[in-house]
């Protein structure tokens, strides 16, 4: 297995694109939990009843690196972005800050109520850094989030977020947008909306809050081509009855009508291990047209 190509390596020589890739989650916890963690982020045994909490509600739990050695521990819970009718805007941001000995009884209550949590319009950024589970989110995905962190950005070194072979991967909360391919010049663009979404485009994998590849990846074009505001404002991505289009649609910006269709087959290899080996593979979907309805 160690005699093949790192799959991040591999990923960017063959161009596989990460549209249509990110997490799906209606919402993200955030526990502050000191290294090293498992292979998988479900084994520590401890956060049983955290993710007993978050069963069934669609809240994605994340292990993050806590920022000091003292024993107090940030929980940040970021849910209720989405209505009965399916029109997805910006989550909602509760944090508490709790003694370690407390974190487990804590977590699980700002999962059944929210609101005992301190809102506040905070960006949260997650960077992958999981070694255990993969060695270039380890390696890439850790000096990223170092970098950024002592540059003064506010950025979280996370669990695995999937996506391994795109490291170093991100997420942003509450908007809700996971990237691929980062680097320091990316992820400011991305953090603070200095590039145009268009430009950015090689690097979104999608919106976490929108469920299916095709659907991500219409939404990542119509974001593309609105601009940033595409998420600011309740929207929505439904497929046309009896038509392989999709209507994008949203509350400020219009509704757009757009086509996608599906492209090349990749694999998903295992890090190290040659990519004709590997145990899944993934579609990839390409916009062939977007246009405004009037």
């Amino acid at each position: 297995m160690s005699d093949g190509p790192r799959c991040s390596s591999w990923a960017r020589e063959a161009g596989v694109r990460p549209l249509g890739t990110a997490p799906y989650a209606t919402g993200w916890l955030l526990v502050d939990w000191p290294l090293p963690w498992p292979k998988d982020a479900k084994d520590v045994e401890a956060l049983a009843p955290v993710r007993e909490a978050a069963a069934g509600t669609g809240i994605r739990v994340q292990l993050v690196v806590p920022r000091t050695d003292a024993d107090e521990r940030r929980i940040v819970l970021h849910d209720g972005g989405r209505d009965a009718d399916g029109w997805l805007g910006r989550l909602h941001r509760h944090q508490i800050d709790v003694a370690a000995d407390d974190l487990v009884d804590a977590a699980r209550s700002l999962v059944r109520d929210p609101s005992i949590g301190d809102p506040a319009a905070v960006t949260d950024v997650l960077i992958c850094g999981h070694g255990a589970r993969d060695r270039c989110c380890g390696s890439k995905g850790t000096a990223l989030a170092i970098e950024a962190i002592a540059a003064g950005a506010a950025v979280w070194r996370t669990s695995h977020l999937g996506g391994h072979r795109f490291a170093p991967t991100a997420v942003v909360l509450p908007e809700g947008t996971a990237w691929a391919y980062l680097d320091a010049g990316t992820l400011g663009d991305v953090m603070l909306h200095t590039g145009s979404p268009g430009a950015l485009a090689k690097n979104l994998r999608g919106s976490t809050g929108v469920k299916g590849a095709a659907a991500q990846a219409v939404d990542g074009a119509t974001l593309a081509e609105v601009g940033w505001g595409w998420l600011d404002a309740p929207r929505r991505v439904r497929r046309v009855e009896d038509a392989d289009d999709f209507l994008a649609e949203s509350r400020e910006h219009g509704d757009w009508r757009v086509t996608v269709r599906e492209g090349r087959r990749m694999p998903v290899p295992v890090c190290g291990a040659p990519p004709e080996e590997a145990p899944k593979a993934e579609t990839e979907f390409e916009v062939v047209s977007i246009e405004r309805l009037a």
